[in-house]
């Protein structure tokens, strides 16, 4: 008899998608009923109330923190001459961000509409008790957009093909002379028209630029159906860099930077069209302390989310759709809660570069939890150079390209526990569930991964040698139904534990391994290894049951068209050992604690 466990991954907006756990019946579950459950619901209120603890205050004085005033921001009526009281508000949000205008534990409310402006705070607040807030009238859609109307001013360029005259700000790219770093972003009728190269590129539904990457001096475009951008329209051209972004004496400094403004809370806004930068994010949550709620960064031309600062707190904030990334960050001691990342790097980006769902670096004592990343250009979580001391946990990664969980490049410390990986994509050399290379002394646990394109795990053995790689533990995880492909580099599966008996706790069935010919070393199918132990590296299938004791019904992929197919992925069978389950109240990795455990 099994029991199945049904756990609920979060996602933003009110997404939940159901995880299935198999644990043998009378066995403790892996995964304990509360360990990662999203917050308790607040109670629904009523139209133009807050949920707040466990009552509902009206939103004209819920934002705002004890002594704190509430302003009020309403495009369609407001002026910035008024005073930003409810009756008499102001039009933008900008006229409330100036020196002097806001205090310690003051709350902006802003009504519904489109606010073409860069919200820049240039006053943060105090501390957790004195935030200073922005938060969209609940209820109410508030889009601040980096595009304004271009309806006006295009000219015929020939069949289906219409000019633009740039008439927007320098655009300095990234660097070099990939065009895909371009920043300029041409909207019809809501949609994102995808850049190309040049002109003998354009097919319907693209655009590209005339002069060089830095100083455009015109958009080409070939609109929906050859239509005109009249008949396409409306029109609209990003020409502001950021949404939302806390400004300090410095207005060149980077997100998160200290002099920046800290201690801001941001709630209910959605962010799009930016003409940023890649590696820039939209969003800013400022240099400490943010709280950032219920927040949409998309279709943007570069990163959505800037994670970066410290003390920062993420919940419910989707980074969808963005040109090259979904979320950059460099965090010390922060959380990203029930939020997500999908279908991020439209543009095309080198995701071996930086792109997909979102890269971390320099991050330490930060937890990822019940995060949702999903058909990203890229790997869904990667944290990638000088992270210490993380935790991702209660995570769903799905159809993702090259890893669902990469670490790499001086990552240590950091537990990957109860995260569920399917249907990893394949590009070049990888399509592995949770791959680390350049990486050492992490926690793989408890974790699911299941149908990818390439193996389960792969500890890959960095041909560069960056950074030590080794020290990692994986143990009682499900690796079932991954088919590699038969002729490329990345077929390796890695196992790695402190003992023999804990390297085998991680169950494999149904897998499908390419192999090709060259050195063992960087060209093997099979890597297993206790700690102390040279273990086994070999090409030999049956060594490798032998030695993990399991995964009987695996095949091997002679030829290409052997792996990279849909593989049956097995039900983990009902007699298996329940895992044990190790958590403590630090947030942040404690290897010593779960080795000790196992």
């Amino acid at each position: 008899m099994r029991v199945l466990l049904l756990v609920l991954l979060a996602g933003c907006a009110g997404r939940a998608e159901p995880v299935e756990i198999v644990v043998p019946a009378g066995a403790s579950a892996a995964v304990p009923v509360d360990a990662f459950r999203a917050p308790r619901r607040l109670p629904d209120c009523p139209q133009g109330h807050v949920a707040v603890a466990a009552a509902c205050e009206p939103a004209e004085t819920a934002y705002a923190a004890a002594g704190g005033r509430t302003f009020v921001v309403d495009g369609a009526r407001g002026r910035d001459d008024a005073d930003g009281s409810a009756a008499h508000p102001w039009r933008t949000i900008s006229r409330s961000t100036g020196p002097d205008v806001l205090r310690p534990g003051d709350a902006v409310l802003v009504r519904q509409g489109v606010y073409r402006e860069t919200v820049a705070p240039r006053e943060g607040g105090t501390g957790p008790d004195a935030r200073v807030t922005f938060a969209a009238y609940p209820g109410e859609t508030v889009v601040i957009s980096g595009a304004d109307p271009a309806d006006d001013g295009w000219t015929v360029a020939g069949p289906g093909l219409w000019r633009r005259p740039w008439a927007g700000p320098d655009l300095p790219a990234y660097g070099g002379d990939d065009w895909h770093f371009r920043r300029p972003l041409l909207v019809a009728a809501g949609r994102v028209l995808r850049p190309v190269e040049s002109v003998r590129d354009l097919t319907p539904g693209t655009f590209t630029t005339e002069g060089s990457d830095d100083r455009p001096t015109a958009l080409l475009a070939r609109f929906a159906g050859d239509a005109s951008p009249r008949a396409a329209g409306p029109v609209e051209i990003a020409v502001r860099t950021y949404g939302i972004r806390p400004e300090g004496a410095d207005p060149y400094a980077d997100c998160g930077s200290e002099g920046t403004p800290g201690w801001l809370r941001l709630v209910g806004f959605t962010v799009r069209h930016t003409a940023n930068r890649a590696q820039w994010g939209a969003v800013c949550a400022g240099s400490r302390g943010g709280l950032v709620e219920d927040v949409a960064a998309e279709w943007t031309n570069g990163a959505g989310v800037d994670g970066s600062g410290r003390g920062h707190t993420f919940r419910r904030v989707r980074a969808d759709h963005n040109g090259q990334i979904g979320w950059v960050a460099r965090c010390t001691d922060c959380l990203f809660e029930d939020s997500q990342a999908v279908g991020n790097n439209w543009k095309g980006h080198d995701p071996f570069w930086e792109a997909g769902g979102g890269k971390w670096n320099r991050t330490t004592g930060t937890t990822i939890r019940r995060h949702y990343a999903a058909d990203n250009g890229g790997p869904g979580v990667w944290l990638d150079g000088d992270n210490a001391d993380n935790t991702v946990e209660g995570c769903r990664l799905v159809r993702n390209q090259m890893a669902g969980v990469m670490l790499e490049l001086r990552t240590v410390r950091t537990l990957v526990q109860h995260t569920h990986v399917e249907g990893t994509r394949w590009l070049e050399w990888t399509g592995t569930g949770i791959l680390s290379q350049a990486a050492s002394g992490n926690v793989i646990v408890h974790n699911t991964v299941v149908g990818n394109e390439g193996t389960g795990v792969w500890l890959r053995l960095d041909p560069a040698r960056r950074a030590p790689d080794g020290g990692t533990v994986v143990a009682n995880n499900w690796i079932a139904g991954n088919a590699a492909l038969a002729s490329v580099e990345a077929r390796e599966v890695s196992v790695e534990a402190e003992s023999a008996a804990a390297l085998r706790s991680t169950q494999f069935e149904g897998n499908v391994y390419g192999t090709v010919r060259g050195d063992p070393v960087l060209r093997s199918r099979f890597y297993a290894s206790p700690f102390g132990s040279s273990g086994l590296r070999s090409n030999a299938l049956a060594e490798w049951q032998a030695v993990i004791r399991g995964d009987a019904r695996a095949t091997l992929a002679l030829s290409a068209r052997a792996g990279r197919r849909a593989a049956a992925v097995p039900v983990r069978a009902a007699g298996a050992a329940a895992a044990p389950f190790v958590r403590t109240r630090l947030v942040g990795a404690r290897p010593d604690l779960v080795r000790a455990a196992l």
